[in-house]
């Protein structure tokens, strides 16, 4: 920030909140502090700042979230449910037992092969994968360099969001991958969620 330029703290949340609604998708802390002329520290700061702001005003259906240095703005927990509706056409079923398996495969040992997935779940993963990958819950994220040039998946910032995680690392230990585990999670993050808004 220029030191001749004197912005308020209001001036640059405002500024930060516009950015981030433009974005729709998450935004890296370190480039919105280059769009505002700030340090990374002093951006980090100022979203904070900013989820405060967020957490007080019950008037507001919004709030700011942070995950794997990346700020975006999203409906409250609360509201999960009446959002929904502008999407109740595309819709789909819940996560099978099949699916939750695959998915911590790859949430626990990514980045993994398909063959390393079905290694893990002992049956062929194809189909799973394929969907996994049209609800935008894990990504292809390169190849192996070896015969065939197998795809190597992760699991998508969109996983980390639904889930409540702020990276891959906050999955709870597990000696064994078992798809309970991220059925678990889901099912705690759903009640922690309502029980903090209400």
């Amino acid at each position: 920030m220029d030191t001749d330029e004197l912005r308020s703290d209001s001036d640059l949340m405002a500024a930060a909140e516009a950015v981030l609604f433009a974005a729709g998708d998450p935004i890296a802390v370190d480039v919105l502090a280059k769009i505002l002329e700030l340090s990374v520290a002093e951006t980090f700061l100022l979203l904070e700042q900013l989820q405060r702001k967020y957490q007080r005003d019950v008037q507001t259906g919004l709030m700011l979230r942070i995950i794997d240095s990346k700020a975006f703005l999203t409906a409250k927990p609360k509201l999960k449910e009446i959002v929904s509706r502008l999407y109740r056409p595309q819709n789909r079923p819940a996560l099978s037992q099949a699916s939750y398996e695959t998915l911590a495969a790859i949430a626990y040992n990514q980045p993994c092969t398909r063959a390393q997935v079905e290694e893990i779940r002992g049956v062929n993963s194809d189909g799973i994968i394929s969907r996994l990958l049209e609800r935008n819950l894990i990504q292809e994220v390169g190849t192996l360099d070896l015969p065939g040039k197998p795809a190597i998946f992760t699991v998508t910032d969109h996983f980390l969001i639904e889930f409540g995680l702020k990276s891959a690392q906050d999955l709870p230990a597990a000696d064994f991958v078992m798809y309970k585990t991220l059925d678990a999670l889901d099912k705690q993050f759903q009640y922690q969620k309502y029980e903090v808004e209400d």
